[in-house]
């Protein structure tokens, strides 16, 4: 069986749609219910709490029995993580500003969501409420829900990824802060994360996956096992000069991935990707402060600019 990547292209007053025949899959089965096989999400968020205060939060959500409201199945989603503390200004650090702590679902409480056709919805303020509408082609724009509150944004390009034994179609999006929106699985920024929000605390779907394997953005170990790191084991990555000015120079021994650039109130300013250990971050625009750069798998690293 064979895909097809559809992207919607504007030039000038005419709109194209460029048809591409991708990898064929082979083998695949039925579509699988959403909430079927135990899925997992983990995600990253970093924030100012506030500022110059910085929490990075990684956690997981998972699937937890089911609970029955109105007649209707609802799946109970929890929550557990670890959050680390980061003080970005000059000593001493302020209070509540270090170490680390882990959390378990009671810290957040339980969401309840169901399947309903292509779509995913929430239980909240005893009400059915959207979560995610995947009913979407080229062109459509993605409607309000309870984690979208924006009116604009809209698919510019659509493909499939392999989840289990199904096949999920891949939303690209335009006028949003995250890129993507998987069918039964979110956005690039989670779950229950914003779709696109101006105030960005650098959501980020790490993992996706199904019990012990995972499958977005990748296939590899368990999604909950992201919880197991140690960041005095991450390789590190020489960044210089600092203070930098017009440009920041990162340098490793295994190709660098997705790069961020954070502001003292955890917002990200500029986001990059490097397929070689080598990369620069240009500073022109950037105001003079404390900022911090995060590089996949890597270990964090605070940086001053000063023009």
């Amino acid at each position: 069986m064979t895909y097809v990547r559809n992207v919607l292209m504007e030039t000038g007053p005419m709109r194209y749609i460029i048809f591409c025949c991708c990898i064929p899959f082979t083998g695949i089965l039925i579509a699988q219910g959403y909430l079927d096989n135990d899925p997992r999400w983990s995600v990253r968020s970093i924030c100012a709490v506030p500022a110059p205060c910085i929490a990075t939060d990684t956690y997981v959500y998972y699937t937890n029995g089911d609970t029955v409201i109105e007649g209707t199945i609802w799946t109970k989603v929890v929550r557990q993580g670890n959050v680390q503390y980061l003080w970005q200004a000059p000593p001493p650090v302020g209070p509540g500003c270090s170490g680390a702590m882990d959390y378990g679902p009671e810290e957040h409480g339980v969401y309840l969501i169901r399947q309903e056709g292509r779509q995913l919805r929430i239980w909240s303020d005893n009400a059915d409420t959207l979560l995610y509408d995947f009913n979407l082609d080229l062109g459509d724009t993605l409607p309000l829900s309870w984690n979208n509150w924006n009116d604009d944004i809209t698919v510019v390009a659509v493909d499939s990824v392999l989840v289990g034994n199904s096949m999920r179609a891949r939303f690209e999006l335009a006028n949003s802060w995250s890129q993507y929106l998987i069918e039964g699985v979110g956005t690039s920024h989670g779950l229950f994360e914003y779709v696109s929000d101006f105030f960005d605390c650098g959501f980020e779907l790490l993992c996706f996956g199904l019990g012990d394997v995972a499958y977005y953005p990748s296939t590899g170990v368990a999604c909950d096992g992201i919880l197991a790191f140690d960041d005095r084991k991450l390789p590190s990555v020489s960044i210089g000069p600092i203070p930098a000015n017009e440009r920041l120079t990162l340098s490793g021994t295994l190709p660098l991935g997705a790069i961020r650039l954070l502001d003292s109130t955890g917002r990200v300013v500029q986001r990059s990707n490097s397929t070689e250990p080598r990369a620069s971050i240009d500073l022109s625009g950037i105001p003079d402060g404390t900022y911090t750069v995060l590089v996949d798998g890597h270990q964090p690293h605070r940086v001053v600019v000063l023009h």
